[in-house]
């Protein structure tokens, strides 16, 4: 039995001696080949560089790109003075820095900090500051450089102010006959509060509400936008970046006007019926209006009629003033309130006649009338070669009864006396007449028998009917 065990142990070693003998004879193989002396090699130059820059190298420089630049002014004198912070013209930063190489190796933008230097800023305006770069971790190292060096940051105070909202629709276009009502063009809101930095409010004079809608109008109409832009007294846009305001949209309202063109015309009166008018060389200091109104009410409107002159008020001289006065419903587009009537007396004359001719026409059945003034003086105007022809007997004075009322004047029973402006008239000739208006006669109107008669009968019927009845 011993003798079996001792064997087997035996056995066991020379196999165990007999596999380390293999392994050593692979690795002498394998370190005995071009190539793995090769790799050996670098591993082994490679630890001995590190190991030996480390301890003759500690420190080693860095460049580091795009690192954020920050403005903070809290605690600073930008923010004591009630600045804020507007703009500034640098987003990033390029950094060399120089430290422990164990401690700086693994540092990168995000483990920086790039901030401007606020210091000594005390008003509004554009300031040049110095750029600082640190670590967020405290890791301590030496900036060589920074690029940019410095920032443009510009401060201001931010205000709020109030403008007025004009309204603006460049786009739209109106029907033949349609115009804009510009007085009634409006913005909602009209007004509106803006709150930004008080330099760049101080340059805006207005606002506009803007819509860039494409059409053409026949009717009123209300458009939305929420394009508001901002001008200043020259009328050059302002940038309103840094505005903020609290509305959204704004509603325009486009009020449309239909448009006429008329021809403008007046009236002579108390002209004798044969009268030429068209003798008359009586001319307007503007001859045609232009009208609009919020509807098609002018459609039926031919002529504009400024009002009328009598006759007798064209003098040699003559010039009036019509003052343009249009329904309040109307808008006078032509850009004048008044219009001057002128008589051209380019060969006309003026010349007093004393006629005697006067009658009654038109006079009430129950009265006599009869003509108390004997003479009458008047002037006449004319061509002159008219007048150098005419005579006092072609011309004849009536007095028209038409709408005379006898009771107004009736003060002793049954007789009237009154003055009376006469109409002037020439039967020879058409384009003379007589000019003044101080022309009166005395009237002289007596009742009539007939009249008389029937009066007493009526009063006596009345009186009966009364003591009946009483």
């Amino acid at each position: 039995m011993a003798q079996k065990n001792n064997s087997r142990w035996k056995n066991l070693w020379t196999k165990r001696k007999t596999s380390k003998t293999s392994s050593g004879t692979l690795f002498q193989r394998f370190y005995a080949s071009r190539p793995a002396m090769m790799a050996t090699s670098v591993v082994i130059a490679v630890v001995l560089w590190f190991v030996i820059s480390i301890a003759i190298y500690p420190t080693t420089p860095r460049t580091i790109h795009h690192i954020p630049l920050s403005v903070e002014i809290g605690g600073t004198s930008a923010e004591e003075n009630g600045l804020s912070v507007i703009d500034y013209n640098v987003e990033d930063v390029t950094v060399q820095i120089e430290g422990n190489r164990s401690k700086i190796g693994n540092l990168d933008a995000s483990n920086l900090v790039a901030s401007a230097v606020v210091e000594n800023v005390t008003s509004a305006g554009t300031k040049k500051l110095s750029i600082a770069v640190t670590s967020k971790d405290n890791v301590e190292f030496n900036v060589k450089s920074i690029s940019p060096s410095s920032v443009d940051v510009t401060f201001d105070k931010i205000d709020t102010y109030t403008f007025d909202v004009r309204p603006s629709v460049p786009n739209i276009t109106y029907a033949d006959g349609c115009i804009l009502d510009e007085k009634s063009f409006a913005s909602t809101p009209s007004t509106i509060d803006v709150t930004g930095p008080q330099q760049q409010l101080d340059q805006v004079s207005y606002c506009v509400a803007e819509s860039q809608q494409k059409e053409q109008l026949t009717a009123s109409k209300i458009l939305t936008t929420d394009t508001l832009l901002f001008y200043n007294d020259a009328g050059t846009q302002v940038d309103s970046s840094d505005f903020t305001y609290d509305v959204a949209h704004f509603s325009l309202e486009v009020p449309v006007l239909y448009q006429k063109t008329m021809d403008i015309t007046y009236q002579i009166t108390n002209a004798p019926s044969n009268f030429d008018l068209n003798s008359l060389k009586l001319s307007l200091s503007e001859n045609q209006i232009t009208l609009a109104a919020p509807n098609a009410s002018m459609d039926e409107m031919s002529e504009f009629n400024i009002g009328s002159i009598a006759l007798r008020d064209i003098d040699l001289d003559f010039s009036k003033d019509f003052v343009v006065d249009v329904p309040e419903e109307y808008q006078n587009q032509s850009g004048f309130s008044t219009v001057t009537l002128t008589l051209d007396n380019t060969g006309l004359a003026k010349k007093d006649f004393v006629i005697s001719d006067i009658g009654v026409v038109n006079a009430p059945g129950s009265y006599n009338f009869q003509v108390l003034t004997q003479q009458l003086t008047v002037s006449m105007i004319g061509p002159k070669d008219v007048l150098a022809e005419l005579d006092a007997s072609d011309i004849t004075a009536n007095v028209d009864l038409l709408s005379y009322s006898v009771q107004a004047d009736a003060v002793n029973g049954d007789s009237v006396t009154f003055n009376y402006t006469p109409t002037i008239s020439c039967a020879k000739y058409n384009n003379v007449w007589a000019v003044g208006d101080d022309y009166r006669v005395a009237i002289q109107g007596v009742r009539n028998a007939s009249a008389t008669t029937k009066t007493n009968s009526e009063n006596t019927g009345n009186s009966e009917t009364t003591a009946k009845g009483n």
